[in-house]
């Protein structure tokens, strides 16, 4: 949660604002029952660029907008679970959240090579401007800040496909993970896999350790957290102080729309998963709610927009969680965390924070789909490719609109051009003409078949087909031109 509030442009301190209350309250209204909410990387972006594009640059101003929109997604949240959207899960196209993770996974990976290689500039607005803000500046990367952070990628990034690799067998015919621990039930893989389920926490501490040990040695180039100014946790009305400024912008309530429905996709995503899983129900609509309650909280403790994440609630569930009530030890552990951890906090290496976000965005990148479409759906991958354009161009929230106007119009296009095919008789069976061109044909007549409904928006194709049909079977004499 500390590295996700850097990416969002905030301090360290507002990411635990944002993991307490979320937890607490989720507990008393969800249904997904491993479901962790807190910040997450596509969140934590969505709101950075949102803050970006609100010209709020000053750290008072961010921290207010952030709280401020968590509140209009809290509010956005509720009334759609009340109207009972939750089954706008339904009309989002898996294609289009795909190329709009992989387009997020891009950009948060590119704003993060500013902490991992030690460079300084200020925060860009879109992804082609941090890409030449790293290419121009490739000159004053601080070595051993990019050493460090490099290797604890690199750490990071082999636990975690380890963890993945599969069964014992696999892990044996693999040529890296043979040399790796494979047998589940031995007490060396156990730690290992320990050792991957809480790879971010350790990261974060051997990093430290080395920062320590480098400023010792006297290398200063290793940059620092810095001084966290928090009060704890203190409720304060949202945006207080700065309504003229930030209620001036137009772009306010379309982001927290877009936020809302995101942050409920990736909730549904995760904890749908959990709960096939684990064989129970789920209620979208009430979790809808509850996703909103969870915001409004994070809004009144100078938090920022959340959701469920999904390495937080795997972590959850690899601990044996199968309760709420685990959101609500988790919640006491945030408590504890923020009052006796914030010192400690301010000599954290950024560059040990920028590695745990990386290899989080990384997982979120499919290329494969774009390949698969590319071969098999052409217009999907249009729309695929379109969508990843304007997140890079633009924002993601830009591609993720784009995206969905394309995808609803590629939809309304299949809808108005069904596929129709004249059928013949085949044994007892109707079959079209393309396949079998032996079959019999009924005299004096044709028989057409159409893969879809019939309504106004395909009436007039399956008019023009027939008319076509019989033309051609008059031409050919089969049908007389009096028939």
């Amino acid at each position: 949660c500390l590295a996700f509030a850097l990416l969002a442009g905030l301090p360290v301190h507002v990411g635990l604002y944002s993991s307490f209350a979320p937890l607490l309250v989720y507990a008393l209204f969800g249904t997904m029952r491993q479901v962790q909410t807190g910040p997450t990387a596509v969140m934590c972006l969505l709101t950075g660029q949102a803050l970006d594009s609100m010209g709020l640059e000053s750290q008072a101003l961010r921290v207010a907008g952030a709280s401020l929109m968590a509140l209009m997604v809290g509010g956005i949240s509720v009334v759609l679970g009340i109207l009972r959207f939750g089954g706008i899960v339904d009309f989002m196209s898996h294609t289009v959240m795909s190329a709009f993770c992989t387009a997020s996974g891009v950009t948060i990976v590119t704003s993060q090579l500013k902490d991992l290689l030690g460079l300084r500039y200020p925060r860009t607005h879109y992804w082609w401007e941090e890409v030449e803000s790293v290419a121009t500046r490739l000159g004053e990367i601080q070595v051993p800040t990019a050493i460090l952070g490099c290797c604890l990628l690199v750490v990071l990034l082999v636990l975690k496909y380890w963890k993945a690799a599969g069964s014992t067998e696999a892990r044996k015919n693999h040529r890296l993970w043979s040399f790796f621990p494979k047998d589940k039930s031995s007490m060396p893989f156990r730690a290992l896999k320990l050792l991957a389920d809480l790879s971010s926490f350790l990261a974060v501490f051997v990093g430290s350790l080395v920062a320590w040990a480098l400023r010792e040695a006297g290398v200063d180039g290793v940059r620092l957290v810095g001084d966290v100014h928090a009060d704890g946790f203190i409720f304060v009305m949202p945006g207080r102080g700065y309504y003229s400024e930030l209620f001036g912008s137009s772009t306010l309530f379309v982001s927290a729309a877009v936020i809302a429905t995101i942050g409920f996709l990736e909730t549904i995503a995760v904890g749908g998963k959990f709960a096939a899983q684990y064989r129970y129900d789920y209620e979208p609509n009430q979790d809808f709610i509850a996703l909103g309650l969870s915001n409004v909280a994070s809004a009144f403790m100078s938090g920022f927009p959340v959701t469920g994440g999904f390495s937080r609630t795997a972590v959850n569930v690899a601990f044996g969680a199968t309760s709420l009530f685990s959101s609500a030890i988790s919640s006491t552990l945030v408590l504890g965390a923020m009052y006796f951890l914030l010192p400690v906090i301010s000599k954290v290496p950024r560059t040990c924070l920028a590695p745990i976000i990386i290899q989080g965005a990384i997982a979120v990148i499919d290329i494969h789909e774009f390949k698969v479409a590319f071969r098999s759906r052409p217009s999907e991958f249009v729309v695929m490719l379109s969508t990843l354009v304007v997140s890079l161009a633009m924002t993601v929230k830009e591609g993720l609109l784009v995206g969905f106007v394309l995808s609803v119009l590629k939809t309304l296009r299949d809808i108005s051009n069904p596929n129709l095919a004249m059928v013949v008789r085949v044994q007892d069976t109707w079959r079209d003409v393309r396949h079998f061109p032996l079959g019999e044909q009924p005299a004096n007549a044709i028989v057409v078949r159409m893969d879809a409904r019939l309504h106004f928006a395909n009436t007039r194709k399956l008019k023009e087909f027939c008319i076509r049909a019989l033309q051609v079977r008059e031409a050919s004499g089969e049908i007389g031109l009096s028939t």
